[in-house]
């Protein structure tokens, strides 16, 4: 008995990864995406142009020279070789290179991917906002401010009086929150001092020393 044919594509078909599969990371917009719209409006207001000057040709009996575009071109080739006319084409030269360096730009990367086995991502905002939320959970408190990127979460937060071991146990919090990224960014915690604490310290190095008592004099009968 000879052995199936299709045996090699069944053992292939049973080594493929079954599940969901990362996709790429979703990237922001193009750096010449604006460019494109002004261009856009750009070329839509010289049709206008175009087509009013084409009515006024053939129903008005407009002739080239006098019209917008005609007078425009006119214009233009009238300056003559000088200082000016080369310092103009210099400039038109540089915005030309410069619109080729937008189109070209590659577009930022601005996600972070979780560690999963299907494609999410989440942005750096959002990884600020869980910090936030992760550090008044654990400290109860409401004065927290973080800033955050694709590499690292830098969070500032009133110390309570425990010093090092309250930066020691938000650093290690955060550390945990963010295991489940694929790159965990670099946790930096800056404990601010307390206003309350300021103020009551301030409070006792102002208060004025005890006054002494007055020497009375001794009565004698």
């Amino acid at each position: 008995m000879t052995a199936p044919a299709n045996a090699t594509p069944a053992v292939a078909e049973q080594s493929r990864a079954v599940g969901p599969h990362p996709g790429d990371e979703p990237l922001g917009n193009p750096a010449s995406r604006w460019l494109a719209v002004l261009t856009s409006l750009l070329l839509l207001a010289l049709s206008g142009v175009a087509a009013r000057d084409i009515w006024y040709h053939f129903y008005g009996d407009e002739s080239l020279a006098d019209s917008w575009l005609g007078r425009t071109w006119n214009f233009l080739g009238s300056f003559a070789s000088d200082v000016v006319a080369v310092t103009v084409g210099i400039i038109l030269v540089l915005l030309g290179l410069i619109l080729l360096f937008f189109t070209f730009k590659p577009r930022p990367h601005g996600y972070v991917r979780v560690n999963s086995p299907a494609s999410i991502w989440t942005r750096p905002v959002d990884v600020a906002r869980k910090a936030t939320y992760t550090t008044r959970g654990d400290l109860g408190g409401e004065q927290v401010q973080t800033k955050a990127n694709r590499k690292s979460v830098k969070v500032q937060v009133v110390d309570d009086g425990s010093g090092p071991a309250m930066q020691e146990r938000v650093t290690r919090a955060l550390n945990n929150e963010f295991h489940a990224l694929r790159t965990p960014p670099a946790v930096s915690v800056k404990l601010l001092s307390n206003p309350a604490t300021q103020q009551a310290a301030a409070q006792r190095n102002t208060r004025p020393a005890a006054e002494p008592a007055p020497n009375t004099p001794e009565v004698t009968r």
